[in-house]
């Protein structure tokens, strides 16, 4: 019993890590986890040697940006310090996803380690780390009120409020409704804040077994969107996506926005058609439709961040992974949601490596995990620029954030 639950979890695993969840997520292939591991610990390491990277074009006034670096075996949190990516590392989980929330920064250390931690912007050392529920897999946190946050939570059938103060669970919100039949979590993946309500996207997938107990493959039913009173938690509302497998939830200029991914293609991409793409949600109709389509985007949406101000979106596009040469595309698409139209942005292959909008400029970060050429990437709306490092050896950008 215990081995097939094992197996549940690292096939459904597989499924959630091979889209957007979050806003940033693996493409690559199914995450090495063992739950026998010990949890990871965290420390400071410095490189003993520094260079910097050159580029045709590189990033002025570097906001303070974090960078997990991984290689699906190892991780690290580098920053910026004199407009470089740093020599100096955090040594942190494989799996870790980075969020901020005001002007504090937080590692989600996913499946296999189920973590999270405080990390102090000053010293670069974790203030306090806590320990959720086993397989619980954190996928993104927001404010909940004054030194509280909500915390998504993937693999289980709840979602829980900490204390930023030390990181003490609160309070946990059952989501045991929302499973469906077969399945065992209805996969919370993204959070978004609009006033006093918090929005939550559900995935809602179901891992499916033969008699001998083996993965046969993922069923996909249509999203589901759930609007939470944010002080209590209390569940206000349910409305029912129009596609499948969603990956993040955006409150844009009034206009409620769901980006889905959709069920994957024979070679685990996923295609360009009218099955994925970004919805907008209506809801006093309680409804949802198709906004700006999978056509347009040119793929399912992987990644998704948002320039408010601007009412401007990128979605990374994932369109694939060539199976002889192990190269992803997985490109940017800049989309103008007032208009609904969608344009490339060019010079980055793989942004599986991390996406975040640094709210104050409205410059796009993006990580590209392309081997060989990987890197971080600034964009201000008119050119690409590589942002220097003064890390030797680097691991490939994973998970991006921009600290106010």
């Amino acid at each position: 019993m215990k081995n097939k639950y094992l197996a549940l979890l690292a096939a459904s695993s597989f499924a959630f890590f091979m889209q957007a969840c979050d806003h940033n997520s693996i493409a690559a292939g199914e995450p090495g986890f063992d739950k026998d591991d010990d949890k990871s610990s965290s420390s400071v390491k410095g490189d003993d040697k520094s260079s910097s990277s050159s580029a045709s074009e590189e990033s002025e006034s570097l906001a303070s940006l974090y960078v997990v670096g991984s290689d699906y075996k190892t991780g690290e949190i580098r920053w910026v310090e004199n407009d470089s990516i740093s020599a100096k590392s955090l040594e942190i989980y494989q799996d870790t996803k980075l969020v901020t929330v005001g002007d504090k920064l937080f590692a989600l250390e996913r499946s296999g380690s189920d973590n999270v931690a405080l990390i102090n912007t000053a010293d670069h050392k974790v203030v306090w780390e806590t320990a959720l529920s086993d397989y619980s897999n954190p996928t993104d946190i927001v404010a909940a009120g004054k030194n509280e946050a909500w915390v998504a939570l993937e693999g289980t059938d709840s979602f829980v409020k900490i204390s930023m103060e030390n990181g003490k669970v609160l309070k946990t919100v059952k989501t045991t409704d929302f499973v469906s039949e077969g399945g065992y979590s209805p996969n919370l993946v993204d959070f978004e804040v609009s006033g006093d309500t918090l929005f939550a996207v559900f995935q809602r997938y179901v891992s499916n077994f033969d008699a001998d107990g083996n993965w046969t493959g993922t069923s996909y039913p249509k999203g589901l969107l759930a609007l939470y009173g944010l002080k209590d938690g209390e569940l206000l509302d349910t409305i029912q996506l129009a596609k499948k497998n969603p990956s993040a939830v955006a409150v844009v200029k009034g206009e409620v926005y769901v980006a889905s991914m959709g069920e994957y293609n024979a070679s685990y991409g996923t295609d360009a058609d009218d099955e994925r793409g970004i919805e907008k949600v209506n809801l006093s109709k309680k409804s949802s439709e198709l906004y700006v389509s999978g056509k347009k985007i040119g793929a399912g949406v992987y990644n998704f961040a948002v320039d408010y101000k601007a009412g401007v979106a990128y979605a990374v596009a994932y369109k694939g992974m060539d199976m002889t040469t192990y190269a992803t595309e997985a490109p940017v698409m800049k989309i103008d949601l007032a208009a609904g139209s969608a344009e490339a942005i060019k010079g980055i292959a793989d942004a599986e490596g991390g996406l975040v909008v640094d709210a104050a400029t409205g410059v796009l970060y993006v990580g590209d995990r392309t081997y060989g050429e990987e890197a971080v990437y600034s964009y201000d709306g008119k050119k690409v620029a590589k942002v220097a490092s003064a890390a030797e050896k680097a691991l490939a950008p994973y998970s991006l954030a921009v600290v106010k």
